[in-house]
Parts: structure tokens; C-alpha cells; sequence
């Protein structure tokens, strides 16, 4: 069961910044933007022997959408229990949202960070930032992004990441958001039919 944060309004990185509005504009004549390494139907459902396979030592998780609905503070225990075996497979974990972050206890008390005072995702400093300081890794190629959304998450692409796209998981979300969500996946799924 998922809970959701509504008390106070989300915060600044939420909202639009010029790293999302000028990936988003450039996703439908940038193909090599949208490079997907896996696409899945839901987090559980990712091959953890798949990433050791491709050499991958860190991997950063988005949250809302990927695992759970927008502003979950309870997450299902099949999404808990992939975490923990990702971990215990010996990657390194981080979650790396653009909306609140103090909502990951359960995730917390197994040992995954939380990237928090970082550049809003797409902003590749975000993403480098969470790579080095968060999984204490050096090597982009080396981590992999897990998201369901090609605009934010996607970025790691441009930062010399794999991406994972999830389907996302139904909640509540500002119509925009969803709208922007939905047109980059289109975009993707057109130069890759295979993607989900």
C-alpha cells in the first residue's frame, strides 16, 4: 500500500527548469538521447543478473512513478525486497527524485542513499553528483538510471548512464507532467518499438 505526501507544495526542483525544457524540445530529432538498455514493466520486474552481466556497479532509482505513485511515503514490499536483493548482489544504491526526499525510511535502513542539494534530473551535474558523492563511483558507464520518464530520468543518457525505463505506476501528478511523460515515451518507442 502507498501513502502520499500532500501537506505542503512540492518543491522548486518539480517545476520547470531549462535542463528539462531543452531536453524535452530536442528528444524527437535525438535518437542517441533515448538509448534504452532495458525496458520493463514494473521495478521488480529488472534482471538483477542482467546488470552484474553488463558490468554494473551502481545504480540510481527514481520514485515517483518508478517505485511507487507520485509522493509515496509507503512502498510495496516487492519493491523493498528487489531493492534489498540488488543490494545484497552487491550494487550500490541511491535514490535520485526531483520531489520530496524525506520519505525513503524504508529504504534508508537497508542502506540506500538519498541525493538530496543536487541540480534538478535532467541537469547532468545532478547526475554526476549523485554518482560520485551518493554510489561513490567514477565511471558513468558503470551505473545505470531506473525511471519512468525520458525527459528527467532520461538524462543520465547524456551523462553517459544506462537507462532502464519502467512503465509508470498510476497516481496523481500535474496533467503537464504527465503530458510531457508520455510524449517523450512516444518519441522513444518510435525510434524503438521494443521498448515497452
Amino acid at each position: 500500500m502507498a501513502t502520499t505526501h500532500r501537506d505542503s507544495p512540492p518543491p522548486e526542483r518539480e517545476g520547470f527548469t531549462w535542463a528539462k525544457i531543452s531536453r524535452f524540445l530536442a528528444l524527437p530529432f535525438s535518437p542517441l538521447r533515448l538509448k534504452t538498455f532495458l525496458s520493463v514493466q514494473k521495478f521488480e520486474d529488472i534482471p538483477i543478473e542482467s546488470l552484474l552481466a553488463k558490468g554494473i556497479e551502481g545504480v540510481l532509482l527514481d520514485a515517483d512513478g518508478t517505485l511507487g505513485p507520485h509522493h509515496a511515503r509507503e512502498f510495496n514490499p516487492s519493491v523493498v525486497n528487489h531493492v534489498r536483493s540488488m543490494l545484497e548482489s552487491g550494487l550500490k544504491i541511491a535514490i535520485y527524485t526531483n520531489a520530496w526526499e524525506d520519505r525513503f525510511q524504508a529504504f534508508e535502513t537497508l542502506g540506500v542513499k538519498i541525493v538530496s542539494k543536487v541540480p534538478a534530473k535532467p541537469d547532468r551535474t545532478g547526475f554526476q553528483v549523485a554518482m560520485t558523492e551518493f554510489l561513490q563511483l567514477q565511471d558513468p558507464a558503470k551505473v545505470c538510471m531506473v525511471g519512468d520518464n525520458y525527459v528527467t530520468d532520461g538524462g543520465a543518457i547524456d551523462a553517459g548512464m544506462l537507462f532502464i525505463y519502467v512503465q509508470p505506476i498510476k497516481g496523481s501528478e500535474a496533467l503537464f507532467h504527465s503530458a510531457t511523460r508520455f510524449l517523450a515515451y512516444l518519441c522513444a518507442k518510435w525510434y524503438n518499438p521494443k521498448i515497452t
